[in-house]
């Protein structure tokens, strides 16, 4: 026999309510981590910086000048060189080092003009004598027979063949010191401007 109480409503089932927690509890479930993203953001900080140290270690390279370039592969260590300077003057030896911000030249000699001039009825004639000079012989201060010159003072430079003048009174003057002193009169040309006029007077 079922009762029902008063004011005919049946009684509520005595039943436990669930609810959800407002907040997850600290022990629940982990939040995600995106690995992909980190790894990628990771490797492309390795590249920005190891680019960064590349770029500063070139440029570092490049600006002391010292580094080797395609020029100094031009230069015949077995031959003699001549090096023009802005001045016009030239000079021949040996180089050693070739860089941008210099140029050294070992066992060096120059050429020494003097002109001579003759004069006859109708024509004056001016001879010059060439005297091939080492570095570091006849001048008062001394110096040693070895030179650095600025990269900017140097127009071109050419490798030089053994079988030219220059390079055979080079070689006269290593066996001979005392062949320096000898003079050939020409009315051709140094490596560097014209030696001889010939001018008809009037």
């Amino acid at each position: 026999m079922e009762f029902t109480p008063r004011g005919g409503r049946a009684a509520a089932p005595n039943a436990q309510t669930t609810t959800a927690p407002a907040h997850p509890h600290p022990g629940g479930r982990k939040r995600h981590i995106d690995w992909v993203a980190k790894t990628v953001r990771f490797e492309l900080f390795i590249v920005i910086v190891g680019s960064a140290l590349l770029l500063s270690a070139v440029s570092l390279w490049l600006a002391t000048g010292n580094y080797k370039n395609a020029e100094t592969k031009q230069v015949n260590t077995k031959e003699y060189q001549a090096v023009f300077l802005a001045n016009s003057q030239v000079y021949f030896g040996k180089i050693i080092d070739l860089n941008n911000k210099f140029v050294v030249l070992n066992d060096v000699f120059y050429i020494e003009n003097q002109q001579n001039s003759s004069d006859s009825k109708n024509t004056t004639t001016n001879n010059t004598n060439y005297t091939l000079r080492k570095l570091g012989v006849t001048e008062l201060h001394k110096p040693e027979n070895r030179m650095v010159i600025n990269r900017d003072q140097v127009t071109f430079w050419e490798n030089l063949q053994d079988s030219g003048q220059v390079v055979t009174k080079i070689k006269e003057y290593n066996s001979n010191p005392n062949a320096a002193s000898q003079q050939g009169t020409g009315t051709g040309q140094t490596p560097s401007a014209s030696q001889s006029t010939t001018s008809t007077k009037p």
